[in-house]
């Protein structure tokens, strides 16, 4: 079996390596899409497709799918560790990644891409320092495939970025979660009316340290039958099993009454699941000689806004256009790549994103002291004045 030099191939079929093949496909790119698994599959998410992910699916054709298969949320309740609250508004759509996976990868496929799953991508090509193609392992064979540009979608575990030995390790940057699926959850009826009237909670704790957690009700049912997205982020964790997931999550229900109340007559339906996320200042090269880094594989996310899919979304568009751009020029260099993309991105340099990190960690250090979190929801909620300057 073989295959015929590709203009690119996309290592991973998540959301930003979909996006960027059906942008690439409606180019007129010859774009093959890999990936190790078979659609559908689920992935551990916290399932918020916010407007920037939203958009793009406009634009792609998909969101009149994405909205029929989703909760709508329009607030995010704010909870503190001594139970202060706040309603602020929030809006985006819940859908599970098993859903909407499927649905993205079934649109590159319609806009022309061509799918190959169940292919492990075994090492990365190269001639002197440009990539030039794949090794893969596919139905029991060895073989190589060659591109004109390689674009790295595969995850914040990157088997293209490790074979590439482009990661610096920044131990600020990591972040690990974890989620389980939760069914019965009590939900404020006042606020969650309906599939398309519904809300969120993020919360606080000093269980967590720098991190929160956070409920979510998923999918066409989520409010009819209280089906919630139930996970926690912590952030300077590279290792957090399941077991401890749920031994933290069992202690946080009990210590705050409130959300005892909304678990009091919910049952689990999924194990806790997750991983790892890098965020911006982890540092990886995005972009080289033949090849490309999108998406977490090229750690863009910052996992406190918790909206990674929207900058994947961002990030597919960006590299698209900036392939398109090198294949019209004949030019794929690592200079011409790098030019594109960051133009179109607007990617910040290492000092940039340094400086734009402070007021980030600033309110994660905040997250330390819970009483510094406390007084900041309870004044969200009771002073008008500061309510407007921060919610804007």
């Amino acid at each position: 079996m073989a295959f015929a030099e590709r203009e690119v191939i996309i290592a991973g079929a998540g959301p930003a390596g979909s996006i960027c093949a059906s942008y690439l496909a409606r180019a007129g790119v010859d774009v093959l899409l890999l990936d190790k698994d078979i659609f559908p599959r689920d992935k551990a998410c916290g399932d918020m497709q916010c407007e920037g992910l939203v958009y793009h699916m406009g634009v792609l054709g998909a969101v009149k799918e994405l909205d029929a298969m989703s909760t709508c949320i329009r607030n995010l309740k704010l909870i503190s560790d001594s139970g202060c609250e706040t309603l602020i508004p929030f809006e985006c759509y819940c859908a599970s990644r098993y859903d909407l996976d499927k649905l993205l990868v079934d649109t590159a496929v319609r806009h022309g891409a061509e799918l190959r799953q169940s292919c492990n991508i075994t090492d990365v090509m190269k001639e002197k320092s440009a990539v030039t193609g794949v090794k893969v392992r596919y139905r029991g064979e060895d073989l190589r495939i060659r591109s004109k540009i390689l674009i790295g979608a595969d995850g914040s575990l990157s088997s293209v970025a490790g074979a590439m030995g482009i990661m610096k390790e920044k131990p600020y940057g990591i972040w690990t979660g974890r989620r389980a699926y939760f069914k019965g959850v009590k939900l404020d009826r006042g606020l969650a009316k309906d599939q398309y009237e519904a809300y969120g909670v993020f919360a606080f704790s000093s269980l967590l340290g720098a991190g929160y957690f956070w409920v979510m009700p998923v999918g066409r049912d989520g409010v009819r039958e209280g089906l919630c997205n139930v996970g926690m982020m912590i952030h300077g964790r590279d290792v957090f099993d399941n077991t401890e997931a749920a031994k933290i999550f069992s202690e946080w229900v009990s210590r705050t009454h409130k959300i005892s109340a909304m678990f009091a007559t919910a049952r689990q339906i999924s194990p806790w699941e997750g991983g790892r996320v890098n965020d911006i200042s982890y540092g990886i090269h995005k972009a080289g000689d033949g090849f490309m880094m999108i998406g977490d594989s090229a750690a863009l996310s910052m996992p406190l806004e918790n909206d990674g899919l929207s900058v994947a979304a961002e990030s597919a568009k960006a590299a698209a256009d900036a392939a398109v751009a090198a294949l019209a020029e004949g030019d794929v260099s690592g200079q011409k790549l790098m030019y594109e993309y960051r133009r179109v991105l607007k990617i910040k340099s290492e000092e940039e994103m340094t400086e734009s990190l402070k007021e980030t960690r600033l309110l994660m250090e905040s997250m330390y002291d819970p009483g510094v979190m406390n007084k900041t929801i309870d004044l969200l909620e009771h002073d008008p004045v500061y309510r407007r300057k921060h919610l804007k």
